[in-house]
């Protein structure tokens, strides 16, 4: 999954009719709803506001709004961009200028697919990643044999002392099964891995 970096404007016309795009990173619905507002209340004299958002690393959150156009030649077009394109934590919003042309439901559903994938052809993306943070402990004798290659290799959290050693570091999560091999191999068993907690972050 990915995300844009940064928020953009578009605009495309569409006989006569201006349809001004923007595509806008949020992170929760609260954020997006803000968002939307923002730019409604920029437009107030535009005849539409439409937008569809997506949330989540599996998409899980989708919602699309025509704002008086047509049922589904809006916001759902809109929103079938975004999910083709393999995005998530977006908004994006169409404020639309009538021109005094109809469009009919398919010049409609065009429009507003279109505002959308000509703004994605100058987007920046970054990508979603899921990473684990990991809790090693070894013990006090084995330090030498893996601090220095995760102090190399990866991004060390937080070092705490007991009557062993715990690292906390931040790994991506394909990458965990072959470190906690790793630190096996290292200690001949002495040293152990396990998960803390999994998140995700753009990068």
């Amino acid at each position: 999954m990915k995300s844009i970096l940064e928020r953009m404007e578009t605009e495309i016309i569409e006989k006569k009719s201006l349809f001004l795009n923007y595509m806008i990173p949020v992170r929760n619905s609260d954020q997006a709803k803000e968002e939307y507002l923002k730019v409604k209340n920029e437009h107030a004299d535009a005849n539409h506001h439409c937008y569809a958002y997506v949330l989540g690393v599996n998409q899980e959150t989708q919602k699309s709004f025509d704002a008086g156009e047509p049922n589904r030649t809006a916001g759902f077009p809109m929103l079938e961009v975004l999910l083709k394109n393999d995005l998530t934590d977006i908004l994006t919003v169409t404020v639309r200028y009538y021109g005094g042309i109809k469009l009919g439901a398919g010049g409609l559903v065009r429009a507003y697919s279109k505002s959308v994938s000509e703004a994605l052809k100058n987007a920046r993306f970054a990508f979603l990643t899921v990473y684990d943070l990991v809790e090693v402990i070894v013990p006090f004798d084995l330090i030498g044999a893996v601090e220095h290659f995760i102090r190399s290799d990866y991004e060390l959290i937080n070092t705490e002392y007991n009557k062993n050693v715990h690292y906390f570091v931040e790994i991506e999560q394909e990458k965990t099964k072959k470190f906690a091999k790793w630190v096996q191999e290292q200690t001949s068993g002495k040293g152990t891995t396990k998960t803390v907690k999994t998140f995700s972050r753009y990068k």
